[in-house]
């Protein structure tokens, strides 16, 4: 039993530090957004697929070691949150499972906030971008019709307020 609560206490540390990596990079992001840097923006994105892959993999071992330890403790459900599991074993482990569940929590709800001003922020600059092009395009206001959908299809933009062959 104490080797597997040793593997989850290790595993719960992995992904505190996935997890702040996380964080850093979604910080990251949000400055990029800002500053419009489409080149730095798309390497960021690549280290969130690489930083999600690998929180991935930290959850299935954590879940896979819960399922052991619910086993060993003769648990009849098939799985145990750590919540609960935090409650049945005693100390040093019950402190130090606690404390990293905690940070996990805490830093997870940090990144929350930060996807979420992230996905405003990439909304809003594309609203911007949409109206910019609405504002030098003329719509062709012949060219509506419904979709099979039973929507209305937008008119195209066809003609340019700047000469493009000049």
């Amino acid at each position: 039993m104490e080797n597997l609560l040793q593997n989850l206490s290790e595993t719960l540390d992995k992904m505190i530090i996935t997890y702040r990596d996380i964080l850093h990079t979604a910080n990251e992001k949000k400055e990029q957004i800002i500053s419009g840097d489409i080149d730095k923006l798309e390497s960021i994105i690549y280290q969130e697929r690489n930083l999600a892959e690998r929180v991935l993999l930290a959850e299935e071992k954590r879940r896979y070691i819960l399922h052991s330890i619910n086993q060993t403790l003769g648990n009849n459900t098939d799985s145990i949150k750590l919540n609960d599991l935090i409650a049945q074993i005693r100390e040093p482990y019950k402190s130090k499972l606690r404390e990293q569940y905690d940070v996990i929590i805490e830093v997870i709800s940090k990144v929350e906030i930060i996807n979420k001003t992230n996905t405003s922020l990439t909304r809003y600059s594309l609203e911007y971008i949409n109206n910019l092009i609405k504002s030098i395009c003329s719509e062709s206001l012949n060219d509506s019709t419904y979709q099979q959908s039973g929507k209305l299809n937008e008119p195209e933009l066809k003609r340019m307020l700047f000469e493009i062959s000049a």
